[in-house]
């Protein structure tokens, strides 16, 4: 990859796409370290898993779409799109929901309130990945 190719790429990836991520973590962090907000209102947790799927399958769809993304990739159906940005979302908020874990585990916070919270966190996460998935796959044109 040629210089201007890397930078086109980084320009989708961090300013086209990254802007939905990093404003759901920063919002994440405020809300949690600035406001004690998930404290006050454990519910807060729900919309926000449900969000961070959101933001985060965003961003894995918009890098599919910078140039000479499909030299890397190859050339997508509707199909393999929707299974491989499902699959991407999934691994991030397995990810995520591990980094929670060694939060609790070494630094005594307390993120994951047990099983069925962290399974509930993943399949929110998931489910909001399924959307932009789905609609990203609906909308792709195949060659």
């Amino acid at each position: 990859m040629k210089f201007f190719e890397i930078k086109e790429f980084v320009y989708y990836a961090f300013i086209r796409g990254g802007w939905a991520p990093i404003l759901v973590f920063v919002f994440h962090v405020i809300a949690s370290k600035g406001f004690d907000a998930y404290e006050h209102f454990p519910l807060l947790d729900v919309p926000m898993h449900f969000i961070g799927g959101l933001a985060i399958c965003y961003f894995f769809a918009i890098c599919t779409k910078a140039p000479h993304t499909s030299l890397l990739l190859g050339q997508h159906t509707k199909f393999s799109l929707f299974v491989m940005l499902v699959a991407l979302t999934g691994t991030t908020t397995v990810v995520w929901e591990f980094a929670e874990w060694i939060s609790d585990q070494y630094f005594s916070q307390n993120a994951q309130l047990g099983v069925s919270d962290t399974m509930l966190d993943m399949f929110l996460g998931l489910l909001g990945g399924v959307i932009v998935a789905f609609i990203f796959a609906i909308k792709h044109k195949t060659n």
